[in-house]
């Protein structure tokens, strides 16, 4: 990946970095109970900008091998291992669709 495309999903980075951490597990037991954590602690706005950057890395990951998958969840800042492509998708697509905070 190169930086200029990093540099067009600052908001996943934050989220990968502060939510897919190598203490996930432990703190939320998943990485979707991560993502939704995530989901709580956002602002409005925060929210938007990560499903706009979640449906755009959704496309960008379509034609990517497993290997690639895990380098740009790690390029991105998450120390989540995504066991195939398909989990990182499954993972982007609930939260490119997750409602308000109550929905937990």
């Amino acid at each position: 990946m190169t930086r200029s495309t990093m540099s067009a999903y600052p908001e996943i980075r934050r989220v990968f970095s502060g939510y897919l951490h190598e203490d996930m597990f432990a703190d939320a037991g998943t990485p979707e109970n991560a993502l939704r954590t995530f989901w709580s602690d956002a602002t409005p706005g925060e929210r938007r900008r990560f499903q706009r950057e979640a449906k755009r890395l959704l496309a960008h990951i379509s034609t990517l091998d497993v290997d690639a998958v895990r380098e740009l969840v790690h390029a991105l800042g998450g120390r989540w291992v995504p066991p195939s492509r398909d989990a990182l998708v499954a993972l982007l697509a609930a939260a490119a669709n997750f409602d308000a905070p109550a929905d937990r």
